[in-house]
């Protein structure tokens, strides 16, 4: 089986996974296109990255207090849910309107769903359920092989994951939380029919679809966002609305949300700074890293019980015993700027995730972070200022000759490292999240991805929460990622 890893190589066909609208693929876009594009040497962007090098984090990380592991590979979910560029390369220069994003720009789970139980049934059952590996434990005869079917997403013969985005299933924790929402959507199913007068057949599974999606999103806009970016800039935009994430209307008065390419490219990478090189996923147990024996490489079904993520482990449930990210800043696990995955012969340059990043930035003639958050003060991001600029400017210059201006994904983990998150008081946290310039990028485009989606509640019902009495879920709700993961247990 061949196996591709996130941003390195192609996916192609999957313009057929698309949501359950009839919308084509989208196109990336500038966000800013009246900012010059920064031109670093890439010999320096290559130093900069390199193994061994000013980024890699060589002792015991400096872990966050406050955010969740689990935390950042929900990000790594939510790009999988609204990103996948298959057509841009590192060797030339590439224009974001020509780059296909092969997912709909909205929270919309289609990286769950695919088309639908009518357009994709290889992924349901019935027509309502989405199918586990759980469904295939059958397909088994030796005992231990069925009880780790049983914990596993859905696969062929061969191994490979049959779900609606491939990607879902490059790492154990990402491939654990594909699992935990096949889950959460099943769990919908039997919430809702067993309630008086629920509708069947496709009007039941789109009730349970609307009603996981939206619990998705309520997740994405207070548990992840306001973690990694701050209450305070999440209140601020949703009671004064975006300043920078403002797409033009269309010819017919409609809005239609996109991806821009400085997001994508840039902003929302700030996780690859935030993994750390060993973790556990059961409580416990000794922590491994991420690609070994004991997880598991990427692609390939559960190896062993052990791998089995216990979401009490990496996300908090209240007792505050989880294991924690590492603190946002610019040095990542030695891992990552050596990939064990790929092939030793390529040059070390083309190794390392660091590396990788400031040239596929490079190559979309992405400005830097200076111009950045200078063109976020005359918008009016009155958090921001002057002297927060020149700080994290001469911070980053540390890293390499980069006199002339940071590229803007560097620029944003030196903001987290240097100056942090702010908090509704007004302070500063360092490590603990998005700097200003950083936290309002990454926030507004995802609250206007929801603003501008109709299907979404905050572009349907502003009203609408969780605890909503036609759509609540158990008890006392499903408000934070640890109750969604772990509502199917129930």
């Amino acid at each position: 089986m061949a196996n591709h890893y996130h941003g390195l190589a192609p996916f192609k066909g999957l313009e057929l996974l698309q949501s359950f609208n009839d919308s084509e693929p989208g196109r990336f876009a500038r966000l800013l296109p009246e900012l010059p594009p920064l031109y670093v040497n890439p010999l320096t962007l290559h130093k900069i990255g390199e193994a061994n090098g000013v980024m890699e984090d060589r002792g015991l990380p400096n872990l966050s207090k406050t955010v969740e592991l689990g935390l950042i590979f929900f990000g790594q979910f939510i790009d999988h849910d609204i990103t996948l560029d298959d057509s841009s390369s590192l060797s030339s220069n590439n224009v974001p309107s020509k780059v296909d994003n092969v997912r709909t720009p909205t929270l919309d789970l289609d990286s769950v769903y695919g088309e639908g139980p009518e357009a994709s049934p290889y992924l349901y059952k019935d027509g309502l359920y989405l199918l586990t590996g759980a469904d295939y434990a059958g397909n088994f005869t030796d005992e231990q092989w069925l009880r780790l079917a049983a914990k596993d997403l859905p696969r062929n013969p061969l191994g490979t994951a049959i779900i609606g985005d491939p990607r879902n299933d490059e790492n154990r924790v990402i491939s654990q939380m594909q699992l935990g929402f096949l889950r959460f959507h099943n769990a919908v199913v039997d919430s809702l029919k067993d309630r008086p007068g629920a509708p069947t057949g496709s009007k039941l599974f789109e009730d349970a679809r609307r009603v996981a999606t939206w619990h998705y999103q309520w997740v994405v806009l207070n548990h992840f966002l306001r973690t990694i970016c701050g209450d305070w800039i999440v209140d601020d935009i949703l009671a004064n609305g975006r300043k920078i994430y403002v797409p033009e209307y269309e010819a017919d008065g409609d809005v239609e949300p996109f991806i821009p390419i400085e997001f994508a490219t840039a902003a929302y990478r700030f996780g690859h700074s935030m993994i750390v090189e060993k973790f556990r996923v059961q409580q416990g147990e000794d922590q491994f890293p991420l690609f070994g024996d004991r997880y598991g490489n990427g692609f390939t079904p559960l190896p062993n019980l052990r791998a089995v993520v216990d979401w009490e482990t990496l996300l908090d449930s209240g007792n505050g015993d989880f294991e924690r990210a590492g603190q946002l800043d610019t040095k990542l696990a030695s891992t990552l700027l050596n990939l064990p995955f790929l092939p030793a012969e390529l040059p070390a340059f083309e190794r390392s995730l660091a590396t990788r990043n400031l040239l596929r930035a490079q190559s979309f003639l992405i400005p830097s972070g200076e111009q950045v958050a200078n063109l976020m003060i005359q918008y009016g991001a009155k958090e921001i200022t002057s002297e927060m600029i020149e700080h994290v400017s001469e911070a980053a210059k540390r890293l390499g000759d980069l006199d002339k201006g940071t590229p803007l994904w560097l620029y944003l983990l030196q903001e987290g490292q240097t100056i942090g998150r702010m908090n509704n008081d007004g302070k500063f946290e360092r490590g603990e999240g998005l700097g200003p310039v950083g936290a309002r990028f990454v926030a507004e485009t995802i609250i206007g991805l929801m603003e501008l989606d109709d299907r979404s509640f905050l572009g349907t019902n502003r009203n609408w929460s969780p605890m909503d009495s036609h759509d609540k879920l158990g008890p006392n709700g499903v408000t934070n990622l640890y109750d969604l993961l772990t509502f199917g247990d129930n």
